[in-house]
């Protein structure tokens, strides 16, 4: 049978490291993300080690023309508050941020992109997975109300990305929204009926129907649950049922406890803890005896907390007694390969940072069945 020659052009808002580029590829669809949007230097650096690499490098400028390209942008190191001066990036960060932000074709911080941004990237499929600091257990619960200032609150970007695309004559055939499963709770219902009014009585978009998908059912033992939304311009779409799920796996096939490897050897002392009165609690609550039916809790993006993802007895290190998941071990519960995981271990960034990135990314099991079950027989390649 001939290849598929049909193209799907995909944007990534909110874009982290790419678990979005990652589950196209697992999907085995013609696609090119023609654009992504995020303002974190570790996420832009981030998915430039894992998707950069198909791109053909940029030339580099001088440094004084790499700060002028890069002032266009607003940057964050934290994600939570702007670079004041990029200028104070040494040689070497400036460098890897403008490969970064060249190769990955990133528009900027949200807040700074406009529907004439877009308009010409011929966009089949945006997705939109913004933060959910605000609407998860683990943060605030300070909400999503429009206008209210708040990290999840920048979903209403989208509205007015939308609204200016739609003046100029197009819009995206799909969106699709990803977000913590307490975007259906009651103190946060309210904002995302006004979302979902918008979208199809403003925007035209068809009815949506909610899916909450645990990713114990996709291929890995995490109990990941994340509310999916799905926007189509010409159908409704409600695939739920027939979303191909897979519970086939053994746990242990995830957790790297051959120590016998110096690799793992030393991630595991990374991911250790001294035995303190808090970190004694912590155990109680969250230790695992490995099995093949090992199942882990959501990794976040602090997984040294009382409510974490799981915490497997480990001697070997300077007395202790437990410790963490490695992050090789969080990269594979999240469904990316581990040659993803050396890819970012590369770019030598600590445990936390890593840390951070994986927790605030996307099971890429979940997105890949996904779209298999939506765009296989479009824009497979076979």
């Amino acid at each position: 049978m001939e290849p598929n020659k049909k193209t799907l052009r995909v944007f990534e808002a909110f874009s982290g490291i790419g678990a979005q580029f990652s589950a196209l590829e697992k999907a085995k669809l013609n696609f090119e993300i023609v654009g992504i949007s995020d303002w974190f230097i570790d996420a832009l650096v981030g998915y430039d080690a894992l998707h950069g690499k198909k791109a053909d490098l940029p030339k580099i400028p001088s440094r004084d023309e790499q700060i002028r390209y890069l002032n266009n942008y607003c940057f964050s190191k934290d994600s939570v508050s702007p670079i004041k001066d990029i200028s104070r990036l040494s040689d070497a960060e400036l460098k890897r941020l403008y490969i970064a932000n060249k190769r990955s074709k990133n528009v900027g911080s949200i807040l700074d992109v406009h529907g004439q941004d877009l308009i010409d990237l011929n966009i089949d499929l945006l997705i939109y997975s913004f933060p959910c600091q605000d609407l998860s257990t683990g943060g605030k619960t300070l909400g999503m109300k429009k206008g209210s200032g708040t990290r999840s609150g920048l979903l209403w970007e989208i509205e007015r990305i939308l609204k200016e695309m739609k003046k100029l004559g197009k819009l995206p055939k799909y969106l699709l929204l990803e977000n913590v499963k307490t975007i259906l709770a009651p103190s946060n219902r309210e904002d995302l009926n006004q979302w979902l009014h918008f979208l199809e009585k403003e925007m035209g978009y068809k009815k949506h129907h909610p899916m909450t998908l645990d990713a114990s059912e996709f291929g890995v033992p995490q109990d990941r649950k994340r509310t999916i939304i799905i926007s189509c311009l010409d159908k409704e779409i409600d695939i739920e049922s027939v979303l191909p799920r897979n519970k086939k796996y053994d746990a242990r096939d995830f957790i790297k406890n051959d120590y016998s490897n110096p690799v793992f050897k030393s991630e595991a002392d990374q991911a250790s803890l001294n035995p303190t009165p808090s970190r004694e609690l912590m155990w109680k609550i969250n230790k695992r005896t490995l099995s093949k039916d090992t199942i882990f809790h959501t990794i976040t993006c602090n997984m040294d907390r009382n409510n974490n993802a799981g915490m497997l007895e480990y001697k070997l290190y300077k007395g202790r007694k437990y410790r963490l998941l490695t992050m090789r071990e969080a990269f594979l519960l999240m469904g990316f390969k581990e040659s993803d995981y050396e890819d970012i271990k590369s770019l030598g960034f600590s445990y936390r940072k890593i840390n951070k990135l994986i927790g605030n990314s996307i099971v890429v099991n979940v997105l890949s069945a996904i779209f298999v079950t939506l765009f296989g027989e479009e824009y497979g390649k076979i």
